[in-house]
């Protein structure tokens, strides 16, 4: 559990006791969000009373105002689509009756502080388990293909319910996010199937946004240094220096970075959580969820409107194409490029083509 993780948790134990108080504590933690945005207004009033004064030509200034104004305004729209997007929780019906999830806990060993040890489990206390999980999954119909390393459904002792594909346990919200990525403290988010386009655009508009700041801050010092004596207007140029060399470097690193870390994980369809645990598929312990690189786009960002902060996805979040990659008899392998799983963890194949 990660230090930000630890203080939420806190968080709502106190709220538990105190409501108001509680209440009180986790609005708080939206001091980082109230942060950048005071950095951004900083930005921003450095850019229009500074940067647009030092550059020469009027009509160029203007129609940087403008390009300046176009992306600040797709970035604060994007922010904000990811900071108040509705949480998408894992849907009560895959939630165990308080009966089963006793017959559940009753055959799971637990830790002193009561946190399951699952990997200590007998293998009579495996099959109890799987039988347990595979019964109710079958009475609610509902069908996953994650399963752990023993074959068992992944099954949330927090919230009690079975997690559906490619979902996880947030600790830092405390509930199960649909297509779970991370939790985000800086802007205070939990980043998942419901806002993760947004997120991704605010990093690509952030980007942009800082990048046009060290251009036009270039062309504005050097504007500066041409027409203006050393000791005049330092009030313009040394806070003009000041934000050019941090906005270089961020645009450098760890924003940049960290866009292209994301636009990779866009292009092979995972997620944060499974490039550090990679989800066993059952059927084919190969498999994954990368069906190409702009089937994958489309899954995150939509048919259209890729740079719009509107929902577009075609994805619920609960169903995803699989790719298996399979050995069979002999030394014959068959890639299945688009699939599903059926409820016993066969395959339904609409496109096999044998490999040498």
């Amino acid at each position: 559990m990660s230090w930000y993780s630890v203080i939420y948790t806190r968080a709502r134990q106190f709220k538990s006791q105190n409501l108001i108080l509680g209440t009180l504590v986790q609005w708080s933690f939206y001091v980082c969000v109230l942060i950048e945005l005071s950095v951004l207004s900083l930005s921003s009033f450095v850019y229009y009373y500074i940067t647009g004064r030092l550059i020469a030509n009027d009509i160029q200034a203007s129609c940087y105002m403008v390009f300046y104004g176009w992306i600040t305004f797709m970035m604060l729209w994007a922010y904000f689509r990811v900071i108040t997007a509705s949480p998408m929780r894992v849907p009560k019906e895959y939630e165990m009756d308080e009966t089963t999830d006793a017959k559940l806990r009753a055959v799971t060993p637990f830790n002193p502080q009561g946190r399951p040890m699952l990997d200590s489990s007998t293998e009579l206390q495996i099959t109890t388990q799987r039988q347990i999980m595979d019964e109710f999954a079958a009475a609610r119909g509902i069908t996953m293909v994650e399963v752990d390393v023993q074959g068992r459904l992944r099954y949330c002792y927090e919230c009690r319910s079975i997690k559906p594909d490619r979902s996880h346990h947030c600790s830092s919200c405390g509930f199960c996010a649909v297509r779970f990525d991370h939790h985000c403290p800086y802007l205070n988010s939990c980043v998942a199937a419901h806002n993760y386009k947004f997120f991704v655009l605010f990093l690509l508009y952030l980007e942009m946004w800082l990048i046009w700041n060290v251009i036009s801050a270039i062309q504005a010092i050097t504007h500066y240094f041409m027409a203006y004596e050393a000791n005049k207007h330092l009030d313009w140029i040394v806070p003009l220096c000041c934000l050019f060399v941090l906005q270089f470097l961020s645009s450098i690193w760890p924003l940049g970075e960290l866009l292209r870390y994301h636009w990779q994980l866009i292009s092979l369809n995972e997620t944060t959580c499974e490039q550090a645990k990679i989800p066993n598929i059952r059927g084919d312990p190969k498999a994954n969820y990368d069906i190409g690189r702009w089937k994958n786009i489309e899954i995150v960002m939509g048919w259209s409107l890729w740079l719009v902060p509107v929902r577009t996805s075609i994805s619920d979040g609960f169903h995803h194409p699989i790719n298996y990659v399979s050995p069979i008899s002999g030394d014959t392998v068959v890639r299945v490029t688009v699939a599903t799983a059926d409820t016993d963890g066969t395959r339904t194949s609409p496109a096999v083509t044998p490999l040498p």
